[in-house]
């Protein structure tokens, strides 16, 4: 119940009752002993109602929801309240604890004028999820109240339902070549016909849609039922991901600092290389390693979208000497991504310096400079560009507070 409108309630009621008690001492004893005892039985007779209700009525509660959605989006909820009693519940709120909601809408409240017996109620409502997060929305709560709506018991339901609030995501139209590399003999996707790009690799029995110049003569005769040749590919792609969200460098205020600028930026590019059936590794730091293994599919893209949702910037650490102890994680013939700050490239030559063979480096980097007050895009953007490309021989994408991200990956 909102705390000012209780407020109001008793307000008005002490009013009636010191308003009585004047107009009693004005007249006789008689009056004043008829308002005492009246007073009295109203507030028995509210508190045996109550009692009432809150020990008969059994009510049990149920929330659905999808339970997993973006930053940014609403959230449907749907409720369903259920009374498991003979007896019917009378003039009660209802009131669910939204935590993934803003600071003015983490309480839904439900006026239930009448429920009753063996009877359910539905009630569908939704809220806005503005932060990325894992939320536990819940316990449900009923405020049972007296005919006359001046006192009430309150009683908690404890149902929660797990919600994780993605990072949110943007469109990428193009992005940086990756490199190719060679494919282990084992676990590749074969393909169906044969070229340059494909090699031999074993043979196994004909399959509705083959084609016949596939087949492969001397198992046929040999099985006596039609086997072809099946064939690898050689050429594919695979990607690690390095990012760290340094505490000390998190410049920015709430949800515009460099750490969610750069989860947004992860997330964006894991989705658009899963979504492009390329083998993609994440190694980070974010108060402790992280490392999640080469994979494909969506499973794969959530388990990276989880760890993004929960990623807090706690690291103590440099990027230097994340990728030298996670390096031999990162196989030759690859494509490195880094997301960085402009303030890790002292970081950079000993990254470059790595043993590793045939692997690219595409820095997409955020200038710090651009979350603090002294920005000067122009000059900023051209300091860094030059840095890159004349020391390192690298070409990164930038990104700046403020900007449209997509923007970056259109050229």
């Amino acid at each position: 119940m909102p705390p000012k409108l209780f407020l109001k309630k008793w307000f008005f009621v002490f009013t009636i009752i010191i308003f009585n008690f004047i107009l009693a001492l004005r007249t006789s004893i008689k009056f004043f002993h008829f308002f005492f005892w009246f007073l009295v039985s109203y507030v028995a007779l509210s508190f045996v109602w109550l009692l009432i209700e809150y020990f008969s009525v059994k009510l049990s509660f149920e929330r659905r929801i999808i339970g997993r959605i973006q930053e940014g989006d609403n959230l449907d909820i749907k409720a369903i309240i259920k009374n498991d009693s003979f007896f019917p519940l009378f003039n009660s709120v209802l009131l669910d604890s939204l935590t993934c909601a803003g600071p003015d809408e983490r309480e839904y409240r439900v006026l239930i004028d009448y429920l009753g017996p063996k009877s359910i109620l539905s009630e569908e409502y939704n809220c806005l999820c503005l932060q990325r997060g894992r939320y536990q929305l819940g316990p449900f709560f009923i405020y049972i109240f007296d005919p006359w709506g001046i006192f009430f018991l309150k009683k908690a339901y404890f149902i929660y339902s797990e919600l994780f609030v993605y990072p949110q995501t943007f469109n990428i139209q193009k992005f940086p070549r990756l490199t190719g590399g060679a494919a282990p003999w084992f676990g590749i996707e074969t393909g169906r016909i044969s070229g340059d790009e494909h090699e031999f690799y074993g043979v196994r029995e004909y399959k509705y849609g083959d084609s016949i110049k596939r087949i492969h003569w001397l198992s046929t005769a040999r099985q006596n039922k039609l086997i072809i040749k099946e064939f690898q590919k050689q050429a594919f792609f695979r990607a690690v991901i390095v990012f760290n969200l340094n505490k000390d460098d998190n410049f920015g205020q709430q949800k515009d600092n460099i750490a969610e600028y750069t989860i947004k930026i992860v997330a964006s590019v894991a989705k658009y290389l899963i979504e492009g059936d390329i083998s993609l590794e994440i190694i980070a730091h974010v108060g402790e390693i992280v490392h999640i293994p080469f994979n494909k599919g969506p499973e794969h893209l959530e388990d990276i979208m989880k760890f993004l949702t929960i990623a807090q910037a706690e690291s103590k650490v440099r990027l230097d000497e994340i990728f030298l102890e996670f390096s031999k994680y990162i196989p030759n013939d690859s494509t490195l991504i880094l997301v960085m700050s402009d303030k890790d490239w002292e970081y950079l030559p000993a990254i470059l310096s790595s043993d590793k063979k045939n692997i690219s480096i595409i820095p997409l980097v955020l200038l710090s400079s651009s979350f603090l007050y002294h920005f000067q895009e122009k000059k900023d953007t051209r300091k860094v560009l030059i840095k890159f490309i004349q020391e390192f021989n690298l070409r990164p994408l930038l990104f700046a507070y403020g900007q449209d991200l997509e923007e970056a990956f259109k050229h």
